[in-house]
């Protein structure tokens, strides 16, 4: 039975998530299709461009992203926070510019016809800006945003109507550093484990391309959350060295590739990242291919995820076995 979405994404409790979408029947509708000979791989594009033009507009910043043939996946932050700082006309305009329309608001922003609102009207303009900057922090909103702009240009191209994607789309709760490490490095590794690509620079449509892209001109992506580096360790960074980060992404993508020679002391994982959280070897492995499935909509320690199950007033949560085994 599904999992209301109220007890999936609890921003009190944490403010990272993975959500993933995927296409119906599993069906090559963002890629290149054997079977017919269909090529919808420019589709991939349209991902990357409205991802960058909804983290600008949200107070939701995209940590991690892999965009494949038939479905994608995305690790989101929420940033509460800096949407308390916007003015009610910043909101209006940020909502606007993922959903043009001409009412009230419309007219607020109009310096000209601000004016001659009345006082009942103004009093309306400020009750819709404080809807609209909490639909501004709600990834139910971003996905929706995202995947149903996805499906009506990819319906108008195919000349059909109907289901692009299969239900809603999946989401976990990333408790804590462990988690967040471990689903990037997941959601960035997904070409390789599935065999379309073989280093990380080829690894098309993905955070990581785009950060390797970015580090040869000496900066990181503007559309991406940052990663600490030496000279950037704000509070806006995400807890995790990038350097250390992308070492540990080539060392395992290279266990991956080479699953055969696992007991070969030549393809041991070395990682500061990995001896600072306290994650083994082994159980890093499982993490980085298999998160998806070892986990059900929460990830993170049994500590976290206790306080969580406690949090939504569950009986039972799935996977805080699986955090016993996995994170201590």
């Amino acid at each position: 039975m599904p999992i209301a979405r109220s007890k999936q994404i609890i921003l009190s409790q944490t403010s990272y998530y993975h959500c993933m979408s995927r296409c119906v029947r599993r069906a090559f509708l963002c890629g290149y299709d054997k079977l017919t000979g269909s090529n919808f791989e420019h589709r991939r594009e349209w991902f990357e461009k409205r991802l960058k033009k909804l983290s600008s507009a949200f107070s939701i910043d995209v940590c991690a992203y892999a965009i494949m043939h038939n479905h994608n996946h995305l690790v989101l932050h929420v940033d509460t926070e800096r949407a308390k700082t916007w003015s009610d006309i910043e909101v209006i305009q940020r909502w606007h510019s993922i959903h043009p329309n001409k009412t009230i608001t419309a007219m607020y922003l109009d310096t000209k016809q601000r004016g001659t609102l009345s006082p009942i009207q103004l009093s309306t303009v400020r009750k819709i800006a404080k809807i609209y900057r909490e639909r501004l922090t709600s990834i139910s909103y971003f996905m929706k945003a995202l995947n149903q702009y996805i499906a009506l240009k990819a319906n108008r191209e195919d000349h059909c109507s109907g289901r692009f994607w299969e239900s809603r789309f999946k989401s976990q709760a990333l408790l804590d550093d462990r988690a967040i490490l471990s689903c990037m490095i997941y959601v960035d590794l997904n070409p390789i484990r599935a065999g379309i690509a073989t280093t990380l620079e080829n690894s098309h449509y993905t955070s990581i391309k785009k950060r390797l892209k970015s580090i040869k001109l000496g900066k990181q992506p503007s559309e991406l959350r940052c990663l600490k580096t030496q000279f950037e360790r704000s509070a806006n960074s995400i807890n995790i060295e990038l350097s250390c980060y992308i070492e540990l992404l080539r060392q395992t993508a290279t266990r991956l590739k080479n699953n055969r020679q696992v007991n070969s002391p030549d393809m041991k994982i070395e990682s500061n990242l990995l001896r600072q959280l306290g994650i083994e070897e082994k159980n890093w492995l499982i993490l980085s291919s298999h998160i998806e499935e070892e986990f059900s909509y929460v990830v993170g320690s049994v500590v976290c995820m206790e306080k969580y199950k406690k949090k939504v007033n569950q009986k039972k949560l799935k996977g805080i076995s699986t955090a016993l085994r996995l994170f201590q």
